[in-house]
């Protein structure tokens, strides 16, 4: 898993990414950033220039991408969940 898309949203940055894998947990559409379909590059351009033409809406994009990595995806709650899936394939 990249955690490019973590560290933008834990600097304040909002984030466009795919619906891949692991991206549709970490991006709530139109809080934090903006998902599009795999290989949909005119969707993707169509995020990117709505961003650069409303700069307004960063600042609550930043901070609820912040609080989302904060909250979700710091070293304790990850490590958590990471002893939790070992623990239960061990109980299995």
């Amino acid at each position: 898993m990249t955690t490019a898309v973590l560290q933008a949203l834990a600097t304040g940055l909002p984030a466009i990414t795919t619906s891949h894998g692991a991206f549709s947990e970490q991006i709530v559409e139109g809080k934090n950033g903006f998902l599009v379909p795999e290989g949909d590059y005119q969707a993707l351009a169509e995020k990117i220039i709505y961003c650069m033409e409303h700069p307004e809406l960063w600042p609550a994009f930043g901070e609820f991408g912040r609080k989302l990595v904060e909250q979700n995806f710091n070293f304790d709650v990850v490590m958590e969940k990471q002893i939790q899936i070992y623990e239960d394939m061990l109980n299995s």
